[in-house]
């Protein structure tokens, strides 16, 4: 009886494990920032160590991207922020993985910026045929993840390219209508997963698309499971500024986490503005989230609130977070642009440019992870409102299809 009782414990224990949560900003430029002077604050307004004070905000996790040799992109990307090659990169890794946080790697697969309308091959790799180029995917992450952990940067997890909705290594691996290129595609990421799984086996594939074609993206995933890639993550960009309301994106998550029941999601990508919208913007939600420090926390609230009605969304990162000119500013309080560190401002920053001061988003992420007091919170705050949570106060959009254990009109249920 004692040990029908104790498997019967430990079959219950296993099913309230819920899947780790994961907050934090995508702070590639972080450390050229740093050593060009630029002096970060804490909100006593006492100069702090950014990823002490990320830290200390709630944050657990940092993405940094990677270019195969940036010193072949042009002076404007250069400016911009294109400057990872791999020893920038082991070296901000390891400080990331020093700082007791986990670490994202986005492989970029080009020497320079990487999103659907731009997947520019490296110039080393101009010449190869679509089964060299595969081979060559393999063999590069393959090296460049072993001097990671050389480096004590070890990654926890890798993106297998950067928002590759419409392909990667342009043209070879650009899709088309036609399921030779969609094979090339896959290919080529199959590669790149084999060797992060070789050599990284603990680390979390990601496959990471951009949301400015939403039927596009469920075709991509459509396609990857038509072709059984072994990836784990589905990682997606949404700023609301290109990609439309939370409400359209809430669909998407939605549609995605029903097709898709193994699979986590992370948003890899996200930001908004505090002063001015973001340039080139197809959608203005000003009205509701006004462009001030108020209005940027507020759509920062909104954002995680949609996303932690969805079980399987396990991560979110925050673009550009470190973006800061205090330090860096000459003397007549004008942006001194001969450093070669970026051409112009990024309005979705988290700290005010100027003056280094952190803006009030930093600590709203933090809520992404959770914040709340567990079963007891739900059941004397909404025990019979017919909702469905987990147990550390999620609430979901329905009934879960996932195995486990939730709350559900104040009572704890398995769901088998």
């Amino acid at each position: 009886m004692k040990k029908t009782l104790l498997l019967t414990l430990c079959c219950i224990l296993s099913l309230t494990i819920t899947a780790q949560k994961y907050v934090g900003g995508d702070i590639s430029m972080l450390k050229k920032f740093i050593d060009e002077g630029a002096i970060y604050k804490d909100y006593d307004d006492q100069p702090v160590e950014p990823l002490t004070f990320f830290k200390q905000q709630g944050w657990n996790a940092q993405r940094v991207r990677l270019f195969v040799d940036p010193a072949n992109a042009t002076d404007t990307e250069k400016k911009e922020g294109a400057i990872q090659d791999l020893e920038y990169v082991k070296a901000l890794g390891k400080s990331i993985k020093d700082a007791g946080l986990s670490l994202m790697l986005d492989f970029h697969y080009s020497d320079t910026w990487t999103h659907p309308g731009q997947h520019g091959t490296p110039a080393a790799w101009k010449n190869l045929t679509a089964d060299q180029m595969a081979t060559k995917v393999y063999d590069y992450t393959k090296n460049c993840l072993q001097e990671m952990i050389k480096a004590g940067a070890t990654p926890d997890f890798i993106q297998v390219g950067n928002e590759i909705t419409d392909g990667m290594l342009f043209p070879t691996g650009k899709i088309s209508n036609s399921s030779e290129s969609w094979d090339i595609l896959v290919n080529l990421i199959k590669e790149g997963i084999k060797a992060c799984n070789e050599i990284c086996p603990q680390a979390k594939t990601v496959l990471h698309t951009e949301l400015h074609n939403y039927d596009m993206v469920k075709t991509f995933y459509a396609k990857m499971a038509n072709a059984t890639v072994q990836y784990d993550i589905i990682g997606l960009s949404y700023y609301p500024d290109f990609h439309n309301s939370l409400t359209v994106f809430n669909t998407l998550l939605t549609q995605l986490e029903t097709t898709y029941t193994g699979k986590q999601i992370m948003i890899v990508e996200t930001g908004y503005g505090f002063e001015y919208q973001l340039a080139g913007a197809k959608y203005n939600f000003t009205s509701t989230y006004p462009l001030t420090d108020t209005g940027q926390q507020k759509f920062t609230k909104a954002l995680i609130e949609t996303l932690n009605t969805h079980e399987r969304v396990t991560g979110l990162f925050w673009w550009y977070p470190e973006y800061n000119l205090n330090g860096i500013i000459n003397k007549t309080g004008t942006e001194d642009w001969s450093k070669d560190f970026t051409s112009g401002y990024w309005n979705g920053a988290l700290f005010w440019p100027r003056s280094g001061y952190p803006l009030s988003a930093i600590k709203e992420l933090k809520s992404f992870l959770g914040g709340y007091s567990g079963i007891e919170t739900i059941r004397s705050s909404s025990q019979q409102d017919g909702i469905w949570y987990t147990l550390d106060g999620r609430r979901l959009n329905g009934k879960p299809a996932a195995r486990g254990l939730y709350i559900h009109n104040g009572k704890k249920i398995i769901v088998k």
